[in-house]
């Protein structure tokens, strides 16, 4: 059978998540099949009063940097730069999105009337609901985790992974930032199609190793047929940064030649 919005509402409800920003990473598959698709579960948590907060990423407004440009400890491959085709423009109001690595959710949410979205050309946030204007536009290219700034300033946010894992929490590279490491520098040709220098965060695949530093904030329930685990915002970030600092190899991936998590535990580039 298929699960009904009203279901999905119900488990907001029940999680205590009504009327809060929520910072939504998730795999629709992972419920199982939906009655309505993508549409019922940002519904569902429209219904119940919150403003969802999405990564919306385009990887393909990626640039290669100005030539003689170069930042040591910057996780940058230079067969990357070499190899790079020519960048396609962002547009804030488009809903240009890298969908096989954002997911449905993030993708139906760019569709809706009324959502808000961040003016990072690689990495933009979107947002719908009361209070997305107020979050998306703290949101620069070189203040990717603007909105999660505001959010963190607050007390009424929380942090869903919706059928993913740590691997997917992108306010874990906003801890690494917080905990004095530096993110890496990029470029991104924006609307107008000129380039300008951006802020991203680095691999992720070593996230997971950051699980006993949360656990005890953790709150499972199972949603359809998929798992959701949610974290009051601050706190988590909280759990983190004191972790980061004494360790800051835990976020490695495993992989000796990433030369993104060997130039992430040494302090990120030398700007």
């Amino acid at each position: 059978m298929a699960l009904a919005q009203a279901e999905i509402l119900e488990a907001v409800n029940r999680s205590g998540l009504s009327g809060r920003a929520i910072c939504l990473h998730s795999s629709l598959r992972s419920f199982g099949l939906v009655e309505g698709g993508a549409d019922a579960v940002i519904g569902a948590f429209l219904s119940a009063g919150c403003t969802l907060i999405v990564p919306t990423f385009f990887y393909d407004s990626q640039a290669a940097p100005p030539p003689g440009w170069w930042i040591p400890q910057n996780g940058l491959d230079p067969k990357w730069v070499a190899g790079r085709k020519d960048p396609i423009a962002y547009d804030p109001d488009a809903n240009q999105i890298t969908r096989e690595e954002m997911g449905a959710i993030p993708a139906r949410l760019l569709e809706r009337p009324g959502r808000v979205r961040g003016n990072h050309p690689s990495d933009p946030f979107a947002g719908l609901g009361p209070r997305a204007a107020e979050l998306i536009t703290a949101q620069s290219p070189l203040n990717i985790f603007g909105p999660y700034k505001e959010i963190y300033a607050g007390s009424d946010a929380w942090l869903v992974l919706a059928g993913v894992g740590l691997t997917a929490a992108t306010p874990i590279h906003f801890a690494e930032e917080l905990s004095g490491r530096r993110l890496f520098r990029r470029w991104g040709m924006r609307k107008d199609g000129t380039l300008c220098a951006t802020e991203e965060g680095g691999c992720s695949e070593g996230f997971e190793n950051l699980a006993p530093a949360v656990a005890s904030l953790e709150n499972r329930i199972a949603v359809g047929a998929g798992l959701w685990r949610i974290y009051p915002f601050r706190k988590f970030i909280d759990a983190l940064v004191p972790v980061l600092r004494a360790n800051p190899s835990i976020t490695h991936c495993g992989d000796p030649g990433c030369l993104r998590c060997n130039d992430a535990v040494k302090g990120g580039p030398r700007v």
